[in-house]
């Protein structure tokens, strides 16, 4: 994992290379929202630290070393800024500006914790602001692709642009601000007609709307050589009810790699890893579980084993549970069990109990201890059942290894039957990876069974939840993707 401090200055580098170029402001990124809509607002909630910001500063000011100018703009930040006049420094385009646009525009997760303090300040003095009742207007350029994406999306999804809107009263000065712009074959001009629904904010002369705006899909059309996108503000901010609850970096850490962003979050736990060192055996934790994602169980075990030399004792049942896997992915049996057997007698919690009874009857089902694998499986969903909704996750997690014993006894309907009633317990989410395992194991039946057909689809609905989430060389995905290949052959 490359540093902070080298990643920063190849942001600087780029910067410089696209600074003087007009196309650059044009060209933001936008996105659907779906992942990464939840990351925003979560960094706008997570306290800012004198001790980043500081940490920011002097990145920048040995990147700028030799360059007076920038120099002393980071000095009369360090002396003059602070959150009441955040809108001058952003709209004065200054090395803060720049590397904020340029980490939002690549997404780079380090970065834009480090500046959250910046994104705070920014949306709340634009509470402050007069609001704008009118159309306005705002232009970029786009590739195809993402033309495509939004043309699919009318009506249905919300799209969120990866910065704030900066928008125009005047469609004319918009048009032909895009029309001055170079028009490759590989991005095209786009003019989006915004009804601002009384969230855009007025500021001397820009008009802003929050980085936390999404907006809704009216219509597409190709007018003379521009896209015209109308779109109408769907809600400025989706975090308005949970603002004022302090959330901490840890808990982005593990919503990105929930996500699937499993190197976005392994960035940062080590950024968090040296910010934090109170807090090291958390971020050893957090590199495990992405090293176990990712399919590096060894490595996954030194992170776990490190984790424990600093766990807490109210944490340190979890921790034996996490080695415990990291043994069982390993195939190392034995150790596995010894270590969920010391879990469980510290375990307080029934829903914690019911968790590593299910981690234990994963390895006795691996080590084809069967009957003890079932006993551990039903005993896990009875506390589940006496404590969850029908439809919790967990409870499918339940189904889903009874359903792995039952298949592996050869008794194939009782497993069906059990993986079925996991799917009703993942409906609410159709890209979970939870339902990937179902699949895959559905599949495996369905192979058995001679029904070829029925066997191919769920193995290619296992494939399209994994690859959300996991990395192409992940080993689940390199089986399914060899099943897969091997069903078409017989086909």
């Amino acid at each position: 994992v490359r540093s902070v401090i080298v990643q920063i200055n190849d942001l600087f580098e780029q910067i410089d290379l696209d600074r003087k170029s007009e196309e650059q402001k044009l060209n933001q990124s936008i996105e659907l929202l779906i992942n990464k809509d939840e990351i925003i607002p979560l960094i706008l909630q997570i306290d800012s630290s004198l001790i980043d910001k500081k940490y920011l500063l002097n990145i920048c000011s040995k990147f700028y070393e030799n360059n007076i100018t920038e120099l002393e703009n980071i000095r009369e930040f360090e002396h003059l800024y602070s959150s009441t006049n955040s809108l001058d420094w952003f709209f004065n385009e200054t090395f803060l500006y720049r590397l904020l646009i340029k980490s939002l525009q690549i997404f780079n997760i380090e970065i834009i914790f480090l500046l959250r303090f910046f994104l705070q300040d920014i949306n709340q003095q634009l509470i402050y602001c007069s609001t704008v009742y009118e159309r306005v207007y705002h232009g970029q350029l786009m590739t195809i692709d993402q033309i495509n994406l939004i043309n699919q999306s009318i009506n249905d999804k919300y799209i969120r642009f990866n910065s704030f809107i900066i928008a125009n009263r005047n469609k004319e000065q918009v048009i032909n601000s895009l029309l001055n712009s170079s028009n490759t074959n590989d991005l095209h001009r786009v003019l989006f007609d915004i009804d601002s629904n009384q969230i855009g904010k007025q500021y001397k002369e820009y008009i802003i709307f929050p980085i936390t705006t999404y907006f809704r899909i009216i219509s597409v059309n190709f007018e003379k050589q521009i896209w015209i996108v109308k779109i109408i503000v769907f809600n400025s901010n989706k975090s308005n009810e949970n603002e004022n609850k302090n959330k901490n970096p840890f808990q982005l850490a593990h919503l990105l790699r929930h996500i699937g962003q499993l190197d976005q979050s392994e960035k940062l736990f080590y950024l968090l890893l040296n910010q934090y060192p109170s807090m090291n055996s958390q971020c050893y934790d957090g590199l495990g579980r992405i090293a176990q994602d990712k399919g590096l169980y060894d490595i996954s075990l030194n992170f776990y084993l490190k984790s424990l030399q600093t766990v807490s004792l109210k944490n340190r049942a979890h921790c034996l549970n996490n080695i415990g896997c990291a043994y069982d992915y390993l195939e190392q049996y034995e150790y596995a069990l010894q270590y969920y057997s010391q879990a469980l007698t510290l375990m307080k919690n029934d829903i914690y109990q019911a968790m590593c009874l299910s981690n234990m009857g994963i390895t006795y089902a691996k080590n084809e201890q069967y009957q003890q694998a079932l006993e551990c499986f039903q005993h896990s969903l009875s506390i589940r059942e006496k404590s969850l909704s029908d439809n919790h996750p967990d409870i499918g997690i339940s189904h889903t290894n009874i359903g792995v014993v039952y298949s592996s006894i050869g008794q194939l309907d009782l497993a069906l039957k059990h993986f079925n009633l996991a799917l009703k317990s993942f409906s609410s989410n159709n890209s979970d990876i939870n339902q990937a395992i179902v699949y895959q194991n559905m599949a495996k039946i369905f192979q058995e069974k001679n029904q070829f057909d029925q066997a191919l689809q769920f193995y290619k609905n296992s494939e399209y939840i994994f690859q959300l989430f996991r990395p192409v060389n992940h080993p689940n995905l390199v089986y399914i993707q060899q099943q897969i290949n091997q069903l078409k052959q017989q086909n």
